[in-house]
């Protein structure tokens, strides 16, 4: 899916949808006019025929509605629930990969840590990557790769030499750039604008944006790691409720 269709399902599922509570909601004249003037016209009838949208007309009031489908709420969220990741039981093992590629597979070196980076994965060092979660998919994923034991090692493992898990997590993941995400979407968050004034529409579509874009980069770098591995300080419950609580404030001024 193109960036700008995933931007647009995320704009319609809070300004259209009354944040995370999908009901049928007018598609009125001042947001066709936001979306003639940006082109999006076009692009919503490709949602619909793709079913990510549905649009229908109210006999009752005379107007075209919109909502989203499930299929267009699944694609419009950013990843799947931190809470449901914060607050998942831990096993106390830790998920090894060690690596020594050859130089020929140079660029398979690149797209290893770059998987292993996507899936959560903390960097001890450039070829020793950690993680407390299960492998599965990804273990099938490598196992390819992992015929020589002297190039690509997959274990469990738990540490033996007095090291604490939380020692673990500050070696593994940089939790100060990730505390600076965090804190940036906050300080987003307390800016939402008055949707009493002229064009409030635009100015939440151009907001609920720009919260998007900020929110995605805590997805990129937070391994979500379970609560109990956590380092402190650590922000992200913190601004997730946060964001919750503002979100829900801002659904009700739209409904």
């Amino acid at each position: 899916m193109r960036p700008r269709t995933e931007i647009l399902l995320y704009q319609l599922a809070w300004v259209l949808d009354k944040m995370l509570q999908p009901t049928w909601r007018s598609l009125d004249s001042s947001f066709e006019s936001w979306a003639y003037g940006n082109g999006l016209l076009r692009q919503i009838q490709r949602l619909e025929a793709q079913a990510f949208i549905e649009t229908r007309r109210d006999e009752l009031v005379g107007q075209r509605v919109i909502r989203l489908t499930q299929k267009g709420l699944a694609a419009a969220q950013v990843g799947d629930d931190p809470e449901q990741r914060w607050y998942r039981s831990w096993d106390g093992k830790w998920r090894v990969i060690l690596f020594d590629l050859p130089e020929e597979e140079r660029e398979s070196r690149r797209n290893l840590r770059r998987k292993l980076q996507a899936s959560g994965f903390g960097c001890m060092q450039r070829s020793a990557w950690i993680s407390p979660d299960r492998l599965d998919d990804l273990a099938a994923n490598l196992r390819p790769l992992a015929v020589n034991a002297a190039n690509l090692v997959l274990l469990d493992a738990s540490p033996c030499g007095g090291e604490l898990s939380t020692d673990l997590v500050r070696a593994a993941w940089d939790f100060k750039r990730i505390n600076e995400a965090w804190e940036k979407l906050e300080h987003h968050l307390a800016a939402l604008p008055d949707t009493s004034q002229p064009a409030a529409k635009e100015k939440v579509v151009r907001w609920v944006t720009k919260e998007r874009n900020l929110l995605q980069n805590c997805f990129r770098l937070d391994p979500f790691l379970p609560k109990e591995l956590l380092p402190t300080p650590y922000q992200g419950i913190r601004v997730w409720k946060k964001r919750r609580q503002i979100l829900g404030k801002l659904g009700q001024k739209l409904s």
